[in-house]
């Protein structure tokens, strides 16, 4: 009994020797986050914190030995903030004042593939300041990371072509600060036109997705900048090997005023860089564009900016703006007595007001009003020396502006109840037009609007071991005179400590989607336009989703499972590309998609190693193609494999990855041009090796400073990865007897870039 005694009194004095252990730090104006990470490896412990109340912070320590305890006392000294012990090992960061924290029990993963990402209960939480190097990836691009995840696929290497379970990249909604995106990418779709270097988090729904988001019924990707007035003025500025950005914070008044400006812009108009020549080579391929130079020029830049007011800890003002914009200018002599020029602008415009206010602890208001522009021109001008032109002239326009009341009530410490209305008109037309100096044709217009109403519920309980989230959307369509009820539902389970079981149910819907034009376009880069459902022609799009998943965690390992099956009616034979007999009479159909994805992932201290695996049937029927039955869609992708690695040293990261997908599905067509198998042949497996590596210099003076390079596809395999049907216009019965040309494209060769940043 002695001795039981004894080993008792060695266990509790080991115990309290461990939490009074000290180290060294000295800190002169440093980041709260690096300092964190300085003392997780201290002390072997797990800070969780919402990105926006840390990564603004700063703090001074004198250089001594500190005890944890000690050390924490620093940190709440010299902030905002309060940490709280939540065992042993981990501890939470929340603001000091009563202010809105994300709950650290619906988080269910810290740290999934890299730190920086964490997965909730319901969706994805990306921090791109805080994401470790992704292989492949310079500038932790919001849209290429996404692509990281189980079940997020690109199969034409696009970031903006995003296939998430079965879904088509219009079907998904970007919203920035609730401002909606409709063209989220620079460089036709190759990188993404969301600045990854603005302080912000980015939230990642794929399923039971909140019912306060409708308008789409695929993935939800809420990209929201930080509310947080900085008190001293911050600079983070960058270059790569295709533009050069700069991101400032300035305090106005202090504590109540602050203003975010961000602008990145490429200088590929002046300098092409090996990363370009490639990404050129990839995305005009089939068209007759060749070099760039100072005359023949393709550009891009984005721009935003956001005014904080912090009227007291109750209210809270922000305005967001935003400017998006590609710009290509191309002339070329196709024979002696003419010139061919084609210049295309692509423009997404937007601004949003969002006020919080705060009635009690446990009752908030939150009001949003957006305005979102999309502007699309392509001018096609042949012209000869006789005073002659031919000119194609192609516009889109969408204007989607409205307003959002949300109200949140904690009805108790388990209890939470969401609820709201929201309102919002599309207005959305096209345009396209042949003409010469004589005579003009106009092949296509069309123009409508809807006002959307919705109202809202979300509720959400905890049980203990159980956690229910209802909630039910209802969507009236005022125009169309048609209306859609939503229910949503998650349901999880947490069994033991280390094993969660969840299953969910959604019903979404969505009015505006992408179609493939239907007119004599040369350039079939940008063969896609945006369409109001008319509920006769295209019909609204309607979904159902069920999920049921598993996550298992226990000694640095993780396993997360989740299957899917996913239903969609009002899908047009546009939308795919594909006519019926009658040439352009539009088709409708359904499809479903099954599948399920997989990741193992082991982590340690300095280095993280996954898998990631996904199976996925997507298939799609119309009543007159294909005799009636189902046959593969375009995004069906069955197989999908990612093996990846990442290793730090001190301030070194290197990450490698190797990814596998098989082959997409294509349509033949016969000797005559007419399509005589839908989607029946597959292409070739595609693979490829992505490396990055990156190096954080120690802060100097107040200067922070980082290089780090990229390589994509190492072994420079080149891959037919999509074989599309070009409809043909060599006469007018091309008009009413359709006849298709294949045309095959090729993935991106070796792609190196480099990068290098500044912060103070």
């Amino acid at each position: 009994m002695k001795k039981l005694i004894l080993l008792g009194f060695f266990l509790c004095w080991i115990s309290h020797s461990w939490s009074q252990k000290k180290k060294s730090f000295y800190y002169a104006d440093a980041q709260l986050t690096q300092v964190l990470t300085d003392i997780e490896k201290a002390f072997e412990v797990k800070y969780s914190y919402v990105d926006s109340l840390v990564a603004s912070q700063r703090i001074s320590v004198p250089k001594k030995l500190y005890s944890l305890a000690e050390i924490n006392t620093q940190i709440e000294q010299q902030s905002t903030l309060k940490v709280i012990q939540i065992n042993e090992r981990f501890y939470s960061i929340n603001q000091a004042e009563k202010l809105e924290v994300f709950p650290l029990k619906e988080v269910l993963v810290e740290e999934f593939l890299a730190k920086g990402i964490r997965k909730t209960n319901q969706h994805y939480i990306i921090s791109p300041q805080k994401v470790q190097t992704l292989p492949g990836i310079t500038d932790a691009d919001i849209l290429q990371s996404l692509q990281q995840l189980p079940g997020v696929k690109s199969p034409n290497e696009t970031a903006t072509g995003l296939y998430i379970r079965g879904g088509t990249a219009d079907q998904n909604l970007i919203l920035l600060d609730g401002i909606r995106l409709y063209h989220p990418g620079h460089l036709f779709g190759m990188i993404s036109s969301i600045n990854p270097n603005v302080e912000q988090t980015v939230n990642y729904y794929n399923k039971a997705v909140n019912p306060k988001f409708g308008e789409r019924v695929s993935g939800i990707i809420d990209i929201k900048s930080t509310d947080k007035i900085s008190n001293q003025t911050k600079v983070n500025a960058g270059i790569n090997a295709l533009n050069a950005d700069v991101y400032v914070q300035v305090p106005l008044v202090k504590e109540k005023l602050g203003l975010q400006i961000s602008g990145r812009k490429s200088y590929t108009e002046w300098l092409q860089s090996p990363t370009f020549n490639q990404l050129e080579n990839k995305v005009f391929q089939n068209t007759n564009f060749e070099d760039f130079d100072n005359n023949n020029q393709f550009k891009f830049h984005d721009y935003s900016a956001k005014l904080n007011f912090k009227h007291n800890d109750k209210t809270e003002i922000s305005l967001s703006g935003l400017v998006i914009k590609n710009d290509l200018d191309y002339k070329n002599i196709i024979k002696t007595d003419s010139i061919s020029n084609q210049k295309m602008n692509i423009e997404n415009y937007g601004f949003s007001l969002n006020w919080v206010q705060k009635y009690s602890p446990k009752f908030t208001q939150k009001t949003l009003m957006f305005y979102s522009l999309y502007s699309f021109d392509y001018l096609k001008k042949q012209d000869y020396e006789t005073d002659k032109f031919e000119a194609f002239k192609k516009l889109n326009r969408v204007v989607d502006s409205g307003a959002e009341l949300n109200f949140g009530y904690q009805i108790n410490e388990k209890s939470n109840l969401d609820f709201g209305y929201q309102v919002f008109g599309n207005d959305i037309s096209h345009l396209f037009n042949s003409y010469n100096q004589d005579i003009g044709v106009v092949l296509s217009l069309r123009h409508l609007y809807n006002v959307t109403h919705a109202g809202f519920v979300h509720f959400k309980q905890d049980f203990g071991s159980w956690n229910l989230q209802p909630g039910l959307r209802y969507n009236f369509y005022s125009q169309m005179k048609a209306s859609s009820f939503e229910p949503r539902l998650l349901l999880q389970k947490t069994i033991s400590e280390s094993f969660i079981w969840q299953a969910s149910y959604e019903r979404r819907s969505q009015v505006l989607s992408q179609v493939r034009e239907n007119a004599a376009n040369d350039l079939s880069l940008e063969n896609y336009v945006w369409v109001l459902s008319d509920n006769a022609e295209y019909p609204i799009q309607k979904a159902n989703q069920f999920t049921s998943g598993i996550i298992f965690k226990k000694n640095n390992w993780l396993l997360d499972v989740d299957a899917y099956y996913k239903n969609i009616a009002g899908i047009t034979s546009f939308t795919l590309g594909f006519l019926g007999e009658n040439g352009n009479e539009i088709r409708q159909g359904k499809g479903f998609t099954k599948g399920v994805d997989v990741l193992l992932q082991k982590s340690t201290s300095t280095w993280r190693a996954w898998i990631t695996y996904t199976y996925q049937d997507s298939q799609n029927r119309f009543s007159t193609l294909n005799e009636g039955n189902y046959f593969a869609s375009n995004a069906d992708i069955k197989h999908s494999f990612n093996l990846a690695f990442n290793k730090k040293w001190d301030n070194f990261l290197f990450t490698a990855g190797w990814f596998w997908h098989s082959g997409k599905p294509f349509s033949t067509i016969d000797n005559s041009g007419e399509i005589n198998s839908y989607n029946a042949q597959r292409l070739p497996n595609y693979h490829r090796l992505d490396i990055s590596g990156s190096y954080q210099f120690q802060n100097t003076n107040g200067y922070s400073f980082k290089i780090g390079a990229s390589i994509y596809n190492l072994y420079n395999r080149n891959t037919l990865i999509s074989k599309e049907l070009e409809r043909q216009y060599a006469n007018l019965s091309d008009f009413s007897n359709p006849r298709y040309v294949g045309r095959e494209f090729y993935s991106l060769g070796i792609m190196p870039n480099v990068f290098f940043r500044v912060n103070f």
